[in-house]
């Protein structure tokens, strides 16, 4: 038929080698722009320094996995072929199947980190796009990232981080916006 098949063959080895790692978890990546706060939202859900979080920009530079103790032995491969250098185990409990990876900023100065967030996106399970409330409306995140992606990851959701700062009406429409936008998306 003398159609293109690059990308459905790139597409193809992708997911025999993801499904080629043995495991129960699901790796879900927090994704988002400079200084929305992934690192600091993933050590509250840690309860502890889990990554490295700074008011320096950019300051997560290489993935950081925080994953279940009793996965991480058979989860160390996948790790490696998604690129996540640096992994923190914890107690089972709660997200006992989830493997949470802190991911670099997408829209840094630096374009490596990108590039990581770019090569790691198609292999994960899941995402959590991070927005704040002055990133939320933010051309990268809509116009290059969640048009690409949204409609490819079966596993997502938006988070509004630091509407706590904000009054309670405000928030509301902020969240509204957001909504409105994604359906336009």
């Amino acid at each position: 038929l003398g159609l293109e098949t690059g990308a459905a063959v790139v597409t193809r080895d992708t997911a025999r080698a993801r499904l080629g790692f043995p495991s129960d978890a699901y790796i879900l990546a927090l994704v988002g722009g400079t200084g929305v706060g992934k690192s600091t939202l993933l050590n509250a859900i840690a309860g502890e320094n889990v990554s490295a979080a700074s008011a320096r920009r950019p300051t997560t530079s290489d993935a950081v996995a925080w994953v279940p103790s009793g996965h991480a032995r058979e989860l160390a491969g996948l790790l490696r072929w998604l690129g996540v250098g640096e992994m923190r185990e914890h107690a089972d409990g709660a997200l006992a199947d989830v493997a949470v990876i802190d991911l670099p900023d997408f829209d840094s100065i630096v374009p490596e980190h990108r590039d990581r967030v770019d090569a790691l996106l198609p292999r994960v399970d899941a995402v959590a796009w991070i927005v704040d409330p002055e990133k939320y409306m933010d051309h990268v995140i809509h116009g290059d990232y969640l048009r690409e992606f949204a409609p490819r990851i079966r596993r997502q959701v938006v988070v509004l981080n630091r509407s706590d700062l904000l009054s309670p009406g405000v928030a509301s429409r902020i969240a509204e916006d957001m909504r409105g936008q994604l359906r336009r998306d």
